[in-house]
């Protein structure tokens, strides 16, 4: 299905694509919503997926009419996500036997994700594999954020490799953008959010797991 000798690096989105972190997530939104006496539904979650926190943050404040004040909803909301983290995230199905495949090809690997450092620790605070990435992007590197290519761009300059060289696992329509403007190889792994039509049609790749690619 993959033809690995066209290819000199592997990126993977990092929530919802390697790790079931969504649900987390939108647990720890819908604490945070209920201690402001808001509602928060699965629903609304699903618009966020994709998204930077800070850029959640302001869609949800317009979502509760700006009827709670933001840097204290902020607050709350990474404390709580904080609390949850201390269990262990789960990981998406057939990732950690793709990871030992892929090592086993020696090609570059790396991370690129619109979490920001803080967000990427946590997801790796009960696991050992965070070393077995060349390289990890996060929002914290870029100015300009998924669905724009840079994050992708700025992986392929630090590997030295070519984006067209260069294969991506995405989870969400906003990543998989991102990864297929910057020429990048994409290949969907749906998670909560179907991929729209118009990101369907320029993917590479779709399936359900890594399990399909073993």
């Amino acid at each position: 299905m993959l033809n690995y000798q066209d290819f000199d690096a592997i990126l993977f989105d990092m929530d919802g694509t390697i790790f079931d972190s969504e649900a987390v997530h939108r647990e720890a939104w819908k604490m945070t919503a209920k201690e402001f006496n808001q509602t928060f539904t699965d629903d609304m979650y699903l618009q966020f997926i994709g998204m930077t926190t800070p850029n959640c943050m302001k869609m949800a404040m317009t979502m509760f009419n700006h009827q709670v004040e933001l840097n204290a909803f902020s607050d709350s909301y990474y404390k709580n996500l904080s609390q949850l983290l201390e269990s262990p995230v789960l990981i998406k199905r057939g990732f950690m036997d793709y990871l030992v495949q892929a090592k086993s090809l020696e090609k570059r690997l790396g991370i690129v994700t619109s979490s920001g450092m803080s967000g990427v620790e946590g997801n790796f605070a009960h696991y050992d594999f965070y070393q077995d990435f060349d390289v990890v992007i996060t929002r914290d590197d870029v100015s300009r954020y998924k669905p724009f290519p840079d994050p992708y761009l700025l992986a392929c300059k630090k590997l030295k490799v070519d984006p067209k060289r260069t294969i991506v696992f995405e989870d969400s329509n906003t990543g998989a953008t991102a990864a297929i403007d910057a020429g990048c190889f994409t290949v969907g792994i749906e998670d909560l959010v179907p991929f729209d039509e118009a990101t369907r049609s320029r993917l590479q790749l779709m399936a359900q797991s890594f399990e399909a690619f073993l």
